[in-house]
């Protein structure tokens, strides 16, 4: 894995001495081993493209030309430059419905930085000890940042469906049609729209000379991946982590056999591990760039990141309505959703909102406070028109838009993880589809019987059966 960095400027001038401002970086801020290089320079030495980590390809003269367009994942994924013999001055960064890819901007006088890692923008902008509190004050609450908020005033996540433009020190952005907040524009969609672009997220990887190494559970999400793998005609090999025992691995197991692939189960270490905990926390803060609180369970970067292709259930909950179905289930009495009134659901919903957010609020001086209290103002007049939508929209924004992000980045920093759930294929699909439809299971399960059929009855791990 490697990081990619654009400098775009006013002048030649400048654009060299923010270059070489981040072919300096400061390693310890980076999680894997650099030095970082140059991959292209403009004709006019007006805009950069330069890499951290992955080896090979460039050099500190920019004489190497670099694959280019959207598609050159290998090198820029998010951020690229003109196409060959057109447009060789103008880099061009986008992010997708999820922005689980993430973007990250920071403007100075007389130029613009994109990169795929806030830290690294921030050292190259001289912003790396300018500390933005409302960071603090999310992280304290609900665990990862909201919005656009980094850990460094002046840096920004660019939203979601964005795409940008980096052209002589300015930057111009443009939002796609159907934004991170709002369903497809489309019109209604279905279970078998959701299968179907769960499928094509899929195919390209029958050509990957591999199979597919699939984390199986007992849950909803990855069995959904398993169905979508083979009906695509992936090879996959799932793997569960548990005793034999387990329920994870008991149903996981049957989904296996009925699907006709090869199941492996990992055993758990023996109990009494110790844990550093300092290094854990410093770990994490350096691998998820500072976007999560110290205590999730991201692991560390290895020696050397696995071969394998690897796949998961991340990001079934978008399916679902995110928070949406968190109050779904506050608001159900006895298996089935409560009667309430609008104003007694707009309530309950405010409350799991404000919960969610201000926890930890009291922890915080009374100005930071304040400022991050403000900040969640926009969300108030939503919540009122459309509670249950509010929390959709929420979830896709800020857990899937920004603890997801983090995630993500720190699994690929030790494998080659495939999040076809992810796909905005996907979750445009699935966000068209009726929202209480969602809520309720319904389109998960109409999904997977899309799929796999064979699969309809096989229990969820740790519940009893329907009925």
């Amino acid at each position: 894995m490697f990081f990619t960095l654009a400098v775009s400027a006013a002048t030649s001038k400048g654009c060299a001495a923010l270059t070489e401002r981040a072919l300096a970086a400061d390693p310890s801020v980076m999680p894997v081993p650099g030095p970082a290089e140059v991959a292209w320079r403009s004709p006019d030495g007006r805009a950069a493209l330069l890499r951290w980590g992955g080896g090979g390809g460039g050099d500190r003269a920019g004489r190497a030309e670099p694959e280019c367009g959207p598609a050159a994942a290998s090198l820029a994924g998010t951020i690229w430059v003109g196409e060959p013999g057109r447009d060789r001055v103008t880099v061009y960064a986008r992010t997708s419905v999820t922005r689980v890819d993430p973007v990250y901007l920071a403007e100075v006088p007389g130029a613009v930085i994109v990169a795929d890692r806030a830290s690294w923008a921030a050292w190259t902008a001289s912003r790396l000890d300018d500390l933005d509190p409302l960071h603090l004050c999310a992280l304290l609450s609900p665990g990862f940042p909201l919005g656009s908020v980094t850990p460094f005033r002046g840096v920004a996540a660019v939203a979601g469906s964005t795409a940008l433009e980096l052209r002589c020190g300015s930057a111009a952005q443009s939002r796609g049609a159907a934004t991170a907040a709002s369903p497809d524009a489309s019109g209604p969609r279905g279970p078998r729209d959701v299968a179907e672009a769960l499928v094509a997220a899929v195919a390209p990887l029958r050509n990957a000379g591999e199979p597919v190494e699939l984390s199986l559970t007992g849950g909803k999400d990855s069995r959904l991946v398993a169905a979508a793998l083979v009906k695509a005609g992936v090879p996959v090999v799932a793997r569960t982590h548990g005793f034999d025992d387990h329920p994870d691995v008991v149903v996981a197991a049957e989904i296996a056999r009925r699907l006709g692939i090869e199941h492996v189960v990992r055993t758990p270490a023996a109990p009494g591990e110790r844990v550093d905990v300092l290094a854990r926390i410093r770990a994490t803060v350096l691998v998820a760039d500072g976007m999560l609180s110290a205590f999730e369970n991201v692991g560390r970067p290895d020696p050397a990141a696995a071969p394998a292709l690897t796949a998961g259930g991340h990001g079934g909950e978008l399916l679902r309505g995110g928070y949406a179905e968190t109050a779904g289930r506050r608001g159900a009495a006895g298996g089935l959703r409560g009667a309430l009134s609008p104003a007694r659901d707009a309530a309950r919903s405010a409350e799991l909102l404000r919960r969610l957010t201000t926890r930890h609020l009291g922890l915080i001086r009374r100005a930071p406070a304040a400022a991050y209290a403000a900040s969640l103002a926009p969300w108030t007049p939503r919540l009122a028109r459309s509670p249950m939508r509010a929390l959709d929209d929420f979830y896709l924004v800020n857990r899937a838009g920004r603890w997801s992000a983090a995630a993500r980045q720190a699994y690929l920093l030790r494998e080659r993880l495939i999040q076809p759930l992810f796909d905005d294929h996907v979750v445009l699909a699935a966000r068209a589809v009726p929202l209480a439809e969602r809520v309720s299971g319904a389109l998960s399960a109409a999904v997977l019987a899309e799929l796999s059929p064979a699969l309809a009855d096989v229990p969820l791990a740790g519940k009893p059966p329907a009925g």
